[in-house]
């Protein structure tokens, strides 16, 4: 996780807050679970956060003779925690629709025929990406060799120049007979090359200077090909700027195309989102609730709402603030709703004008600023980027902050992967497996964290690279106080600034929701108000 004060984590253990009884709050509170993939792992691969809220506080139920009123008490809820001050995100959506009706089989083949778009798509984008990398390759090569022009690295040029144009054809019957290099490996002119590369100007070759003791043969020789390659460099320097510019203005058509193929599947990967996710096993539960009856259309909607304010600490007392800089604490509200539309008994494959019933519920909770990071902004964030996600699911586009950081920090130092795990050898002493190579690229592409990699093997890449990973690595930890020194402190009142009464906040945030929210919106919306 990342915060807005890096160096500073609470030493009292984590604020997590909530009604009743959470299944996994006492792992939070003791750093067990900080992130939202350690929710998930704990809840058996679900990240649906009504399991970890406890006890929720009110439960509006509304049935009206159509879905119109039931779905406005749905939207009105989160609407309200808006005008009062909360951040409000939808975080989840999903429709079920019972089986065995029209309706059911109508958005079934929908979800198909989304599916056979992105499919087709798929190959597309692959193509596209391809494309992508071997352009930015070739940028990559050029640019170096536009460098070495702007520099004058005649070393670097005279090398481009015996493979790419002297060297092209050697040892082929195309001309290629009086390569450098082939004179060179057959041992006609056993210091050539080397000879070339020492040279400044034709006049090296005159007697009395460094090369004029050469044969005449290969000083012949030397003399052309050192015409050819200032004609070439001179005709190279302009052409090869002029290319780099073309591949560039390619790789630009490209991204835009991929970017563009991405904007037309959006609809048809949101359909593949909200359609029906259940499993085929999971049929057999929806079919046992009771407004689920054989051949009716009815459709079932569960929404995920996060209502989010910050808090700083005020000698231990939650003060509201919006300033990032402040906030150590997060009044959360979470919301439930499920909406279930009917469909009416004359018309059993239509639900628009069936009955409908909407039930909401609201969970308090007081929250510190990791765990609201790491768990409700993660889940934030998901849904937000679940169009990108699914996208880079389907065409193989994996990412990775660090995998990414590692790859640009290797490619930097213009050192290939190989050339990296001999590095770290030399760094430890001793021998690195093949498999280490591997395990690299995995997490450059994403596949892997860099956690996968031996503590030893990541502390030399350090070295080599000039990074930081071992440190992050060993800083996402908890590192609370304990035991006696724990209530040592806060009999002294030597708490940092992560120590709140959650107990009270929490309670303060209850009857807001009861009396400035719960009776007026009830109230608003010509509801009973007895419970």
């Amino acid at each position: 996780m990342s915060h807005e004060n890096g160096d500073e984590k609470p030493k009292f253990g984590h604020t997590f807050e909530v009604p009743g009884s959470s299944p996994v709050g006492e792992e939070i509170r003791n750093g067990e679970i900080t992130t939202l993939d350690d929710v998930r792992d704990a809840r058996d691969g679900s990240d649906f956060l009504r399991e970890i809220m406890g006890d929720h506080q009110h439960k509006l139920k509304v049935s009206s003779g159509s879905s119109g009123t039931a779905y406005g008490i749905i939207m009105g809820a989160p609407d309200a925690f808006d005008d009062m001050g909360y951040t409000v995100n939808k975080t989840e959506e999903k429709v079920f629709i019972s089986p065995q009706n029209q309706l059911h089989q109508s958005f079934r083949q929908r979800r198909k025929e989304a599916e056979q778009n992105i499919q087709e798509q798929m190959q597309s984008i692959g193509r596209l990406r391809k494309e992508k990398h071997m352009l930015e390759h070739d940028i990559r090569k050029l640019r170096s060799r536009v460098e070495a022009i702007k520099a004058k690295d005649e070393t670097q040029l005279k090398s481009d120049f015996i493979e790419l144009v002297d060297g092209a054809n050697a040892g082929s019957q195309q001309g290629g007979e009086a390569a450098m290099k082939t004179l060179q490996e057959r041992n006609i002119y056993p210091s050539i090359v080397a000879d070339f590369q020492e040279m400044e100007s034709i006049e090296d070759l005159e007697e009395g200077n460094k090369l004029g003791d050469l044969p005449a043969n290969e000083k012949a020789v030397l003399k052309k090909k050192y015409k050819m390659y200032e004609d070439w460099k001179d005709l190279y320097g302009s052409e090869v700027q002029k290319r780099l510019q073309e591949l560039k203005g390619e790789l630009n058509r490209v991204e835009r195309a991929i970017e563009e193929t991405q904007e037309w599947l959006q609809p048809y990967v949101q359909d593949m989102v909200m359609i029906d996710q259940k499993e085929q096993s999971d049929y057999y539960e929806e079919m046992t609730k009771y407004y689920t009856i054989g051949g009716y259309a009815s459709m079932e909607k569960n929404l995920e709402f996060i209502c989010a304010r910050g808090l700083k600490s005020e000698e231990g007392q939650p003060i509201v603030t919006d300033d990032d800089d402040e906030i150590t604490h997060y009044q959360i509200v979470y919301i439930h709703a499920v909406h279930v539309n009917l469909a009416g008994g004359d018309q059993p494959q239509q639900n628009a004008a069936g009955p409908a019933t909407a039930v909401v519920f609201f969970f308090p909770a007081i929250v510190d600023k990791h765990i609201y990071e790491g768990i409700f902004k993660e889940k934030i964030e998901k849904m937000d980027n679940r169009f990108e996600s699914l996208m880079d699911d389907y065409t193989g586009n994996f990412s990775s902050e660090k995998g990414e950081k590692l790859k640009k920090a290797r490619e930097d130092e213009g050192m290939r992967v190989r050339e990296l795990r001999q590095a770290i050898e030399d760094e430890i002493e001793g021998d690195v497996p093949l498999e280490v190579s591997s395990q690299i690229r995995r997490i450059e592409d994403g596949l892997d964290d860099i956690s996968t990699l031996k503590k030893e093997y990541v502390e030399a890449i350090d070295e080599i690279l000039d990074e930081d990973f071992s440190e992050e690595a060993e800083s996402s930890g908890p590192d609370f106080y304990e035991g006696v020194e724990l209530k040592l402190r806060k009999f002294l009142g030597e708490t940092d600034r992560y120590v709140i009464d959650a107990g009270a906040a929490l309670g303060e945030l209850q009857g807001q929701i009861t009396n400035s929210f719960y009776y007026d919106f009830k109230i608003g919306n010509g509801l009973n108000t007895m419970k």
